[in-house]
């Protein structure tokens, strides 16, 4: 059990958790910076994938919690894990010690689960400390193009996102995860861009924690209430993903500005 909730710090859901965070404390620059580099390592994992298909840990005397179908070289969770924490912490005040361990814990959960080899966490490790040196020189670059962009762009990437991951989202782990969190997000960004355009207020500590408790508390509930809409786990992923990105990027920021927090 420990290990199974460990592992989600490199999965979608983990990452959601803490770009919610993120946004509702610090921003939008630091929480889409932190979606772009999990973006990043995403794709590159996808062509290793097609590249190289390694098997996954199949002896007998090796639990699997859970059987995968993509190859097992590089470990997406741990890629994640590093680039995402990393980026983290080289752009916030998150200590590199909660760095170091998460990545580790993420690395360890992968082993104990039973679905990679040392070498595929290694590798993942390598590849996202490469990526992210790549990464967060290039941001500058990046956030510097999208300023001053229009509404209408983003309204077009936001819809077409969906569009462009769903071909995907049955060939990789928590595809349907993606793809749900694209749909709401897609249509989250532009309402919240149009009409909430949120910012942090500087506020108390206090405050915080209530905003971080009513942010969570709802997306907890929503969690809760998707794993009771269908049997198939597709639907319930694409229903509940979908409806948390909605709530971290519109319905929260928007209560937020109202509670003038």
């Amino acid at each position: 059990m420990f290990f199974q909730i460990v592992t989600e710090l490199g999965a979608v859901a983990g990452v959601a958790v803490i770009f919610a965070l993120a946004f509702w404390i610090s921003g939008r620059k630091l929480a889409w910076c932190l979606v772009g580099a999990v973006i990043l390592i995403t794709g590159i994992n996808m062509i290793i994938w097609s590249i190289f298909d390694v098997p996954r840990p199949n002896h007998p005397e090796i639990n699997v919690y859970k059987e995968l179908n993509t190859s097992s070289f590089p470990s997406g969770h741990t890629g994640t894990a590093t680039i995402f924490w990393t980026t983290l912490t080289t752009l916030s005040s998150t200590p590199l010690t909660v760095t170091v361990c998460v990545i580790l814990l993420v690395m360890l959960s992968r082993l104990y689960l039973g679905v990679h080899y040392v070498g595929d966490v290694i590798g993942g490790l390598i590849i996202g400390l490469i990526l992210f040196k790549i990464y967060i020189k290039l941001w500058p670059i990046v956030l510097h193009w999208f300023r001053g962009r229009t509404f209408k762009l983003f309204l077009v990437l936001s819809l077409s996102t969906p569009i462009a991951v769903f071909p995907f989202a049955d060939s990789f782990p928590e595809g349907w995860e993606v793809f749900g969190a694209a749909v709401g997000a897609g249509i989250a960004i532009p309402l919240e861009l149009w009409y909430v355009r949120y910012s942090p207020a500087k506020v108390s500590q206090r405050k915080q924690l209530l905003k971080v408790a009513i942010g969570l508390g709802v997306l907890g509930m929503i969690v809760f209430a998707s794993s009771f809409i269908s049997d198939s786990e597709a639907v319930r992923d694409i229903i509940g993903f979908g409806l948390g990105a909605f709530w971290i990027l519109c319905l929260a920021p928007a209560l937020f500005a109202r509670m003038r927090l």
